[in-house]
């Protein structure tokens, strides 16, 4: 058996495998798996940190996904959900993968977390700006503006938020479209060098930069409502659904694929489903989208692409 320690937003997990053709490593190469490095902030652990949950990895051929005393317990043939699909779901960390739900559920029905789909920046004041929005609207340009600003990186890709309201250090790997890497190469910090990107995607969907550099020391922060900030992220400004920030389901849309739903995954060696139910903490993530919406915190939208980054930050300067 191998065994290693991760702190994963703030939790400690231990992953145990039992396989004679796989060690922990080959499993979480940095930044591999790709979907947990880009979602969350991983960090390997030593011994002596007390375990808080428990993957329990079997290599076999007797396909199954059970909550356990011990922890969670997956066991199945490892070499056939290791491997990279389009978007990574008929893998063990894929977007809609084993561990990946496994975690959203421990962090909202046990941790009290609530996961966005957005980034989240702090500056050297404590103020904090939480952009939000689709896959495309605009969040890593609105994250190089920042950064040019002097701002730090909590997350590029999902914001976790507790219901005491405590913002979690989440991924600090960025990913962009290569469709946009002219347009990105002009705009890009100058220290994010586009020829040392990593494609970790099939057929080049995606480039995957490494934003640690920039990243912030802190790992979690209380939220001053007088200093946050939450966009609506349109960089292009032509969103006929765009929704008012304050529009309760506009902020429960962009939740990741929830903890709270209840997910089927197919079982890759018998080719069946397995159901595993997610039940989430209902009252947990209304009260936290309840206190964001009531709070005085800085609501907007918004848009216009790399003009209306710069124009944001510079009126903020000049206040």
């Amino acid at each position: 058996m191998d065994k290693k320690k991760y702190q994963i937003c703030g939790i400690f997990f231990e992953i145990d495998l039992y396989s004679e053709k796989y060690k922990i490593a080959d499993l979480f190469k940095d930044p591999e798996p790709y979907n947990l490095y880009i979602n969350y902030h991983i960090l390997e652990c030593n011994n002596d940190e007390k375990v808080q949950e428990r993957i329990i990895i079997n290599d076999d051929d007797n396909t199954s996904v059970e909550l356990k005393q011990e922890g969670f317990v997956i066991n199945t043939d490892i070499s056939s959900i290791v491997k990279k699909d389009y978007n990574h779901q008929f893998s063990l960390f894929g977007n809609k993968g084993i561990v990946q739900k496994y975690i959203l559920h421990i962090l909202e029905t046990k941790y009290n977390r609530i996961v966005f789909h957005g980034c989240a920046l702090i500056n050297k004041d404590n103020e904090i700006i939480i952009g939000l929005g689709q896959s495309g609207s605009g969040k890593s340009s609105l994250i190089n503006v920042a950064l040019q600003n002097g701002w730090k990186l909590l997350s590029t890709e999902q914001t976790a938020i507790d219901k005491d309201m405590f913002i979690y250090k989440g991924n600090v790997y960025d990913n962009v479209s290569p469709l946009s890497k002219e347009l990105v190469s002009k705009k890009l910090i100058e220290a994010v060098i586009l020829h040392e990107k990593r494609l970790v995607e099939p057929l080049g969907q995606k480039i995957f930069v490494d934003m640690r550099e920039y990243e912030t020391n802190k790992n979690k922060i209380k939220i001053d409502f007088n200093k946050l900030t939450i966009i609506n992220v349109d960089f292009n400004g032509k969103n006929k659904n765009m929704c008012n920030i304050e529009d309760k389901d506009y902020l429960l849309r962009i939740f990741q694929v929830s903890a709270s739903d209840k997910i089927s995954f197919p079982a890759i060696i018998r080719n069946s489903l397995i159901n595993f139910p997610y039940i989430g903490n209902a009252i947990v993530r209304e009260g936290v989208i309840d206190t964001l919406i009531k709070s005085n915190a800085n609501k907007i939208i918004l848009s216009n692409g790399f003009t209306g980054f710069e124009l944001f930050f510079n009126n903020r300067d000049r206040r």
